[in-house]
């Protein structure tokens, strides 16, 4: 899978104080702010989760997932992971699940583009 394909990232998924963290990737091949990314869904064995309380945790901080549309001047790097934070969900440490990922990406300089990315992979949850 080439990098700009792929969107969960090598962390994986782990769990702590009671929150699911899933690492993810930007899939392009340069620097994009934020506001140009949508998690659009995320599930985990078939289930999808409701992402209304979901987070985004990068570079030692965190926002609601709802106001990612709003980081303007948030960069996300493409040798850098960002996480999706989803509380109130825990799996068991070191039990497998099949996870898929859906993101956009609207890069400011291709009007009208929307780049459609989809990845699905069997994690074991770490701690």
């Amino acid at each position: 899978m080439l990098p700009v394909e792929r969107i969960i990232g090598e962390e994986g998924l782990r769990v702590a104080n009671g929150e699911l963290i899933l690492a993810c990737r930007l899939p392009w091949y340069r620097s994009l702010p934020f506001s140009t990314v949508e998690f659009a869904e995320v599930s985990i064995d078939g289930e999808a989760f409701d992402l209304a309380d979901a987070q985004v945790e990068f570079d030692g901080k965190r926002w609601p997932l709802s106001e990612n549309g709003e980081k303007v001047d948030t960069f996300w790097f493409v040798r850098d992971s960002a996480f999706l934070v989803l509380p109130g969900r825990a799996l068991a440490v070191g039990s497998e699940h099949e996870v898929a990922l859906t993101l956009y990406v609207n890069p400011p300089y291709i009007p009208g583009m929307r780049r459609h990315n989809v990845q699905a992979e069997t994690l074991c949850v770490a701690a």
